[in-house]
């Protein structure tokens, strides 16, 4: 909605968007798919940890750039963006900037007055909220072409009846989020800790893949030198700890991460032997110490193998 009604509503002020080559399948495949109409796309590199440059920003930014779209923390690897340097950058740029921001909300402390970014998107069950109910923020004077069409709702913008149990949910969610948000960053963090510790003391070989300054406390990407992911990921699904080589959206795939490509280059071994962890509500220490101790075993077995 965000991507597709930005682009419409301002392809008289030019046909080029920039984005990034991590981002999300919704994004990705939709900057794709308005590849197929016309428009032109660009997709900035990131480097080693997940990390776009704001000096390639501002390369690729054209007089006929009218849409800039950059995820706020990568679902696959944590990293978070310079997100409020590309929204100063573009406040004096025709270009509105999106930011999904589904993976960071509800662990990064965000306010659209001190990071002025144009559009948001998120949805609710990252924050364990209803599925199927997510909202955008607009900011106000933006507007965006309705790509939902039959109905005169929420101000022309998406014609269909509203789903008001799930919206009620939605914004209990968020305020218990806001109300945690220290806490959930705390418990998250510490289950980090806690995992890194537990593999170190099994003696597994590993590396953090990401950024280790800016990055979502709840997502950990790691890196088994050696391990095949496919045969790691089943054993470790026998035994009842789940994890994915991707983002779950990609789940059936038998294609590399594209996170992981754009970080380290097509057919780098960390495309082969990464793993994704991620931390969320209902996990104790102790989950984490006895799924730290399986996968360091698993990871093992197969390393000696």
């Amino acid at each position: 909605m965000a991507i597709i009604g930005a682009a419409f509503a301002r392809k008289q002020l030019g046909k080029h968007i920039i984005t990034t080559k991590i981002e999300h399948h919704a994004v990705f495949k939709t900057c794709e798919y308005l590849e197929s109409l016309g428009f032109s796309v660009d997709y900035l590199d990131v480097d080693e940890t997940g990390r776009i440059s704001i000096e390639d920003l501002k390369d690729k930014l054209r007089e006929d750039t009218i849409l800039v779209s950059v995820m706020y923390g990568n679902n696959e690897v944590g990293t978070i963006q310079p997100i409020r340097e590309i929204a100063h950058l573009l406040e004096s740029h025709q270009a509105l900037f999106h930011t999904d921001a589904v993976q960071a909300f509800g662990t990064v402390d965000m306010d659209v007055r001190e990071t002025p970014v144009d559009l948001l998107s998120m949805t609710g069950h990252k924050i364990n909220g209803p599925k199927g109910i997510g909202f955008l923020y607009i900011r106000s004077g933006g507007s965006i072409a309705p790509y939902q069409h039959g109905g005169e709702q929420e101000r022309k913008r998406r014609a269909g009846t509203q789903n008001v149990p799930a919206i009620a949910g939605l914004a209990v969610a968020v305020e218990l989020v806001k109300e945690q948000l220290s806490a959930r960053v705390d418990r998250y963090l510490s289950y980090r800790k806690i995992m890194l510790e537990t593999l170190d003391e099994s003696k597994v070989a590993y590396r953090v893949n990401g950024n280790s300054e800016h990055f979502l406390p709840q997502v950990l990407n790691l890196y088994f030198p050696g391990a095949n992911v496919e045969t790691l990921l089943v054993k470790l699904d026998l035994a009842g700890i789940a994890v994915s080589s991707g983002s779950a959206c990609t789940a059936g795939s038998i294609e590399p991460s594209h996170v992981l490509t754009a970080m380290f280059g097509a057919g780098a071994d960390e495309t082969k032997s990464s793993v994704r962890i991620s931390f969320g509500m209902g996990l104790s220490a102790n989950d984490i110490r006895r799924a730290g101790r399986i996968i360091a075993s698993a990871v093992n077995e197969l390393v000696q193998v």
